[in-house]
């Protein structure tokens, strides 16, 4: 990018950023996440500093807030009250040193902390007693809710004694209002049932909260307050100190959270072990607040437009972010559907680098409005693949283009179908290159025949070596086959053969699966198995039949019964049956009574007694049904290590609960019935 294009970026960038910050700190509401909103300010401040002659004094990098609500009375703060840098990665920390360095000669001692995500207040207290709360504001002029504060149990209303300050005069404390997440989910379930607006988030029903005129309204909130600067010239040496004299005064400061890191590499460790523990909080937050710890040093330090320079807030992986759309392409997969995919300027999200994302088929592309060129928000909840949400049009510089589905397959060049009623298009000819290889990397999939050691660069190998053109292909490989390919030598080529000899005995549920039958996915294959005994009496099976099996649909019974009408298909199954052995007995024994017998259930996370693939085959048993998605018609939501942070918000939103670990090893070894 040249310093021209670097310009116009800029100020498309300045004015939807004081777009947004205009709606969340003067109107109270969010058009875009926090997290597509850090993005878009990190990318501004990155180019300012590449091009440091373009900063202007209306940057939104140079100042703290918008202008206050007009709701209060305006007060003016002694200090201001300025904001924090936000880095992403170790790297950008470890640049903040560098600068650091470059002024003070040497590397200081850091004070690590939760940042909470809520609303900054400043406290006032005069000869220990609490004068005047006032919010941020534009960090010089903020607004009096003082008879609101006071109302926040967590805040005290006189200081408690400390032998290590003198209260006889004024003290400031700075702090941060929240809302813990117990409190959240009830007033959110409230507000659901008076019909009314839900917040987005702790931090914006805090931030709603503290703006009541109605101080009865925000007692009833319960929020809380954690305190994490002491404005007052007691003369302490370490900000760690003040943060224990703010405790001593009857706050609570983190300190039980918080730690003194002598080194980067201790500050790295802290933010990865808090960011593993975060779920497990009361409370949200979204990252860490690093600090010099020696206060002399910190003043030495200064300011740089909003921010100090002793301090910066190094946010966890975001699981939204903003980038470009440099390209879109299209995909073919087994069933022959052509898949559009965005390809972008690489950008971090939720802990890894995105460079791809799909658009799913031409109708979810005109509804997002995306162009080649586009700026787009990314959103990457827990394992699941990145999805574009929303396209930020007044980013457009008019060299953006249209995108079009191609006429002709871009792999096999054959028509290009869209059937009616349908969404996808699909490539017309049945023996496309790029069916057949998706088709195969489908077959020999983890849920399939997972034949260990042949992976999809395995199969690219033999597909190239013209040893495999199709699944029975496989079962005829010998060890001579693959001792001439690269990479083979007669040990690997000794394992992998007994491999595949290993998979040749499989579970109906599994082979049927792997056939790949438009719309049967693992759950559906189980259905299929237990209702039918062998693959000869499903595929007899007409629709009407199908459709008597819980939760198969016409959609899917009419793919099935499409799937066995094709001649071509059945060849393939009977090449495939003289291959292996598949056994014909139910995949689960649905004991009678059980407490899980057809209870919908879901897990997430990690499981100390057993695997994840292993856990749903005890759950099987038991004859629950395991979904992947949460809905109104879960039973069961057992929730592991790690879980995945969109099924914790899904099953807030529905009111699931959330069951734990030892009540999974419990019912799945409950073998009684009912009584």
């Amino acid at each position: 990018m040249n310093k021209e294009e670097a310009k116009l970026r800029i100020q498309k960038l300045r004015k939807e950023i004081q777009h947004h910050r205009y709606l969340y700190h003067v109107l109270d509401r969010q058009e875009i996440s926090d997290a597509a909103l850090d993005s878009l300010k990190h990318e501004l401040v990155r180019l300012e500093q590449s091009y440091p002659d373009l900063i202007t004094a209306e940057s939104p990098t140079q100042r703290v807030g918008g202008k206050p609500l007009g709701k209060f009375e305006k007060v003016d703060h002694a200090t201001r009250m300025l904001s924090l840098n936000d880095v992403f990665s170790a790297e950008e920390v470890a640049e903040w040193e560098a600068r650091i360095m470059k002024l003070i000669g040497k590397k200081p001692a850091y004070y690590a902390e939760l940042k909470v995500d809520g609303l900054a207040l400043s406290l006032v207290y005069m000869d220990g007693l609490l004068t005047r709360a006032a919010t941020r504001g534009d960090g010089r002029v903020g607004e009096n809710v003082t008879v609101n504060a006071r109302t926040i149990e967590a805040i005290p209303l006189r200081l408690r004694r400390s032998e290590r300050i003198k209260h006889a005069g004024v003290i400031e404390v700075r702090g941060e209002v929240y809302m813990l997440k117990k409190h959240f989910d009830e007033l959110n379930r409230k507000q659901k049932e008076r019909g009314e607006q839900l917040f987005a988030n702790p931090r914006n029903a805090a931030a709603g909260s503290v703006r009541q005129l109605d101080s009865a309204v925000t007692a009833s909130r319960k929020l809380s307050f954690i305190a994490y600067d002491l404005i007052t010239e007691s003369g302490f040496s370490k900000h760690s100190q003040e943060h224990e004299v703010l405790a001593d005064l009857g706050f609570n400061s983190g300190i039980r959270y918080n730690k003194i890191c002598r080194t980067l590499d201790e500050v790295g460790v802290y933010h990865q072990q808090t960011m593993k523990q975060r779920n497990a909080l009361a409370f949200w937050v979204d990252g860490i607040v690093v600090s010099v710890d020696d206060n002399e040093l910190y003043k030495q330090l200064g300011t740089v437009g909003k921010a100090p320079r002793g301090a910066i807030a190094y946010k966890y992986p975001a699981e939204q972010a903003t980038t470009i759309v440099e390209d879109i392409q299209v995909q073919v997969g087994r069933t022959g559907a052509l898949t559009p995919v965005a390809h972008l300027k690489p950008v971090s999200i939720a802990g890894s680098t995105v460079s791809r994302a799909t658009l799913h088929n031409i109708d979810e592309i005109e509804r997002l409005g995306v162009r080649i060129g586009d700026t787009v928000i990314l959103e990457k909840a827990g394992d699941i693949i990145p999805d574009i949400v929303e396209v930020l049009p007044k980013l457009r510089n008019g060299k953006e283009k249209k995108f079009s589905m191609p006429k002709k397959c871009p792999v096999c060049g054959s028509a290009v179908q869209r059937k009616q009623g349908e969404v996808a298009s699909y490539c017309s000819n049945k023996n496309c290159y790029a069916q057949q290889h998706e088709g195969l990397r489908h077959f020999i999939s983890k849920k399939a025949f997972d034949i260990d050691g042949l992976g999809p660069k395995v199969l690219e190998q033999l597909f190239k070596a013209d040893l495999v053109k199709s699944a029975p292909d496989l079962f005829d490989l010998t060890e001579n086959d693959l001792r001439p390919l690269e990479r083979f030598a007669d040990k690997s080529a000794e394992n992998l053969v007994a491999a595949i000899r290993h998979s040749k005995k499989v579970s109906l549920s599994r082979f049927i699966f792997a056939l790949g039958i438009r719309h049967v996915g693992e759950e559906t294959a189980l259905a299929l198995a237990t209702a039918y005994k062998s693959i000869g009496a499903l595929s007899r099976a007409s629709k009407i039949q199908l459709e008597k099996i819980p939760d198969i649909g016409a959609t899917v019974a009419q793919s099935i019964v499409d799937f066995f009408n094709d001649n071509e298909k059945l060849k393939f199954i009977r090449e495939l049956t003289e291959r292996v052995r598949i056994i014909h007995a139910p995949p689960v024994s649905l004991v009678s009574g059980h407490v899980l017998s057809g209870k919908r259930v879901v897990i997430s996370g990690t499981f100390q007694f057993a695997g994840r693939e292993e856990i749903k085959e005890k759950l099987r048993s038991a004859g629950a049904k395991v979904s992947s998605s949460l809905s109104q018609n879960t039973d069961y939501f057992f929730v592991g290590k790690d879980p995945g942070e969109s099924k914790i918000k899904k099953a807030k939103e529905l009111g699931i609960h959330e069951s734990t670990e030892s009540e999974l090893r419990r019912l799945v070894g409950e073998t009684s019935s009912i009584q």
